[in-house]
């Protein structure tokens, strides 16, 4: 019975094939990818060619080698996987080598060990695995240039490639795939290691469809697309090559224009210049790098504005949530947006915890206004708000901060401020500065301890210029605001109401004769004190003479000075007037010789000079000091005309400087290695002209000043100085500092200072300085900076902190001691703080400005470019 049954079975089996052989099938795709298929009865099998080539602007494919004469037809296209570029390897199963093949052009262009994802242990798991990695290298290699290639180098210009859109709509489509098939002369689908360019587009896919009518693509399975401003990996993607637009679902990114990588379940892509992208999470990390990544409901990015922007966003910074928040916008690239900016936050032991939290406001293209609220936990709040403006003849800014109650004192405080800088052509310019506080106390107080402003006087002025080759004019209008209560009112500036100066000259073209004039008119004003107008004059001539190896230039002067004085002493003139000559001669001579020192070349000068000055001695006592007082002394000071820095004084002198300058030269590379400068003034007559309350000086020699400094290697520099009196046989003053800078990151500054003002008694300031930037472990730095005062045995200001830097953040962190020098009562002490910043780079930074202190505070140290 089995038997029979099986028999039966395998008869109808056999009976069906039959009928299957004599009945051949004729089917055919539409438009639309869906078969149709009829019974043909006992026809030929239909022989399936490779599609033909097709002239542009239709795509054109390379077709299978002729010896396969036939293709049979699939009701679904073989789903072949494409090869992606990059290495293969696989092992030797005879021996213990790798078998390895680079499909395309290596990622990174270069052989290199393998490197391991840079994933640090955290609360989540990574936003990328590794096959996703992979996939970002791979869309990495595919851009026009490596967008991470400044990342932690100096900064490289990134060429500007902008897709051209005539260029894309005449540009031949070039098409690769393993075969091809061709529907109704309008659509085409390539099977198999789909490889398509299209000027700076490229798609490379298992399999795609194009539809030359409305010129969209269907692509599937393994899809890369990429053009200059853009790649982008995902399973399937519907591209419409007319209008830009496109759909992806579950991809990866790479804009280099951030440089910025992510992933989307969808990416929505409405032009060139705009697309979204749903449950998204991007970075600016380099692939292999997931140290910090923002995820998103959604995300938009605007090329067209330069600004993108989240929703319902959270920050991951090395594995730990950190931050949340409803929305936020960044910028793509360096275009002006209006938006709230990173907040800023410090703490010191008089304000507390120190916030603020900008809002920029982009107005127009020349008109921008940043809104500051400010909150200090054991003041209060205030409120800064600071307006820019630039026109095609000015720009400026106004400043204002406002603080309706403090705390601490119990009353309002306020400050503005005013800067504007016009050029109104054919040599015409204005400067406009002007500054108040609403008390002595103000920036002691609430100006945060990282900008501290350490001033003594709150200047304003306003001033009209006009220059010309011949001649200089300036009116200035100028006021002091004291907020040192420490400065008797004897000693606090006079304001100038106004001040007119106006400078001329002039030099012969064949004879060596040089025409000047100083001119200066000034009123000045000072409550409760002598006030007046002064006008100096001050006409010269001189012959200067130079050659190669010398010059020589006599010069004679005429100083006229008319006071009329206003409040004077009784007993004393009103008005005063005071004229001097003034002669003076300089030479000097200029030596040089090339030796050689081991295997390198110099050059070695030796420069003399001398310098004779002569003004006849007039009692000038009854004049008020305005504006003068005392050059500081220095080598250059031993050539000036006059040591007072005023026209209130006018030194009496007969006296001759003598000099010597030596130089090392590198003759490679034009560097001065050394250079040695020595000099002293020989007095023969005693200066009676002084300032107020001082006795005349009667001796011989003015201090011995000797200058030494060097750039001994290409890292290693010192400068140095130091004064000898030789009445008291002793150092006066003295400084030296040795400077090591090996790139930006090794900075090393050793400094000392030393300084008697008065030879007969103790020294005034002896004080060490040392600051530093140095590598400790991967790419984390140490920076300090500790000045110490040897005199009263204590530290003036100190830092210390740490800074790290990665290819996409920045973190750093520095404590301060510091004393406010602008203190107005005895009462003063040592502050401290603390303040942190952290950069996410094409993101934000949060924190202080560290960044902005380190670079004023540290010699040598450089805001990174990038």
């Amino acid at each position: 019975m089995h038997f029979r049954f099986f028999f039966v079975f395998f008869l109808c089996l056999f009976a069906r094939s039959v009928i299957a052989e004599d009945n051949v099938w004729d089917c055919e795709k539409n438009k639309a990818g869906e078969w149709s298929c009829v019974s043909q009865g006992q026809k030929e099998p239909v022989e399936t060619q490779p599609a033909p080539d097709m002239p542009v602007p239709q795509p054109l494919a390379e077709s299978e080698p002729a010896a396969e004469k036939a293709r049979p037809v699939f009701m679904k296209p073989p789903r072949t996987v494409a090869k992606r570029p990059g290495w293969t390897c696989s092992a030797n199963e005879q021996d213990e080598t790798w078998n390895c093949s680079l499909i395309g052009a290596d990622p990174k262009g270069r052989a290199r060990v393998v490197e391991h994802a840079e994933h640090d242990a955290g609360l989540l798991d990574p936003a990328y695995d590794f096959s996703e990695e992979e996939i970002f290298k791979a869309l990495q290699a595919q851009l026009p240039y490596d967008p991470w290639q400044n990342c932690l180098g100096p900064s490289v210009s990134q060429p500007a490639l902008v897709g051209d859109k005539d260029l894309r709509n005449t540009a031949p489509m070039d098409v690769h795939a393993d075969y091809s098939e061709v529907f109704d002369k309008e659509i085409t689908s390539f099977f198999g290691n789909v490889d398509i360019t299209r000027a700076d587009q490229h798609v490379q896919a298992d399999m795609a469809s194009y539809d030359t009518v409305s010129e969209t693509m269907d692509a599937q399975g393994h899809v890369f697309y990429s053009e200059n401003e853009i790649s982008l990996y995902s399973e399937t993607a519907l591209l419409n090559l007319a209008t830009d637009e496109a759909r992806l679902r579950e991809a990866l990114f790479i804009s280099p224009s951030g440089p910025i990588r992510g992933s989307a379940d969808v990416v929505y892509r409405d032009s060139k210049v705009l697309s979204r992208y749903t449950e998204a999470s991007f970075t600016s990390c380099r692939p292999g790098n997931q140290d910090w990544v923002v995820h998103a409901d959604r995300l938009k990015m605007n090329r067209a504005t330069g600004q993108a922007s989240a929703k319902h966003a959270w920050l991951e910074f090395k594995g730990l949530p950190v931050l949340y928040t409803p929305y936020i916008s960044f910028p793509l690239d360096d275009r002006r947006l209006s938006g709230i900016l990173p907040p800023s936050f410090g703490s010191t032991e008089k304000n507390g915890f120190d916030l603020e939290v900008p809002y920029y406001w982009n107005i127009a293209p020349n008109y921008d206004a940043t809104i500051t609220p400010r909150y200090m936990t054991k003041r209060g709040g205030m409120l800064r708000t600071q307006f820019r403006y630039l026109t095609e003849i000015s720009r400026g800014n106004i400043g204002l901060e406002y603080m309706p109650y403090d705390s601490l004192r119990e009353e309002s405080r306020y400050s503005a401020s005013v800067q504007a800088q016009s050029n109104f052509g054919y040599g015409v310019s204005s400067n406009l500065d002007l500054n108040y506080v609403s008390d002595d106390d103000y920036f002691n107080d609430l100006n945060n301890a990282l900008g501290f402003s350490d001033t003594r006087h709150v200047r304003s002025l306003a001033d009209l210029r006009y220059n010309q080759s011949w001649m200089s004019f300036v009116a200035r209008l100028e006021n002091y605001q004291t907020i040192d209560r420490s400065i008797p009112p004897g000693a606090r500036p006079y304001q100038k109401y106004p001040q007119l100066q106006l400078n001329l000259h002039h030099e012969m073209d064949d004879f060596p004769l040089n025409l000047a004039m100083e001119n200066q008119y000034t009123y000045f004003y000072r409550s409760g004190r002598v006030s007046g107008q002064r006008l100096n004059l001050k006409p010269s001539i001189s012959f200067p003479w130079q050659t190669a190896g010398a010059f020589f230039t006599p010069k004679f002067s005429l100083q006229h000075t008319q006071y009329a004085l206003e409040d004077q002493l009784p007993g004393r003139a009103e008005d005063i007037s005071r004229t001097l000559p003034i002669v003076s001669v300089d030479g000097g001579l200029f030596f040089e010789r090339d030796f050689d020192f081991g295997d390198s070349s110099y050059l070695h000068t030796l420069e003399p000079r001398a310098f004779y000055l002569y003004i006849p001695h007039e009692d000038q006592s009854d004049i008020p000091l305005f504006d003068t007082s005392l050059y500081d002394l220095n080598f250059f000071s031993l050539f000036r005309d006059n040591r007072f820095n005023g026209p209130d004084r006018v030194q009496d002198a007969n006296q001759v400087t003598l000099a010597l300058t030596s130089r090392l030269i590198d003759s490679d590379s034009g560097r001065e290695r050394l250079k040695l400068s020595v000099g002293e003034i020989f007095y023969f007559r005693d200066r009676e002209v002084l300032l107020r309350g001082n006795t005349p000086e009667t001796n011989s020699l003015s201090n011995l000043i000797a200058e030494l400094s060097g750039q001994l290697t290409d890292h290693l520099s010192f400068s140095s100085s130091v004064q000898w009196n030789p009445d008291v046989n002793d150092i006066t003053r003295g400084q030296g500092t040795i400077r090591y800078r090996n790139q930006p990151e090794q900075i090393i500054n050793l400094g000392y200072r030393y300084r008697r003002d008065n030879p007969n008694l103790e020294a005034t300031i002896i004080q060490s300085d040392m600051s530093f930037r140095w590598p400790l472990y991967d790419n984390w730095f140490a920076v300090g900076r500790w000045q110490y005062s040897l005199k009263f045995n204590q530290t003036v200001e100190s830092f210390l902190g740490l800074e790290k830097e990665s290819c996409c953040w920045r973190f750093r962190v520095i404590g301060r001691r510091f004393v406010n020098n602008i203190s107005n009562s005895e009462e003063a002490k040592a502050e401290n703080g603390v303040f942190v910043q952290l950069e996410l780079k094409g993101l934000a930074s949060f924190g202080d400005k560290v960044d902005n202190f380190l670079e004023k505070n540290l010699y040598g140290y450089r805001k990174p470019e990038n």
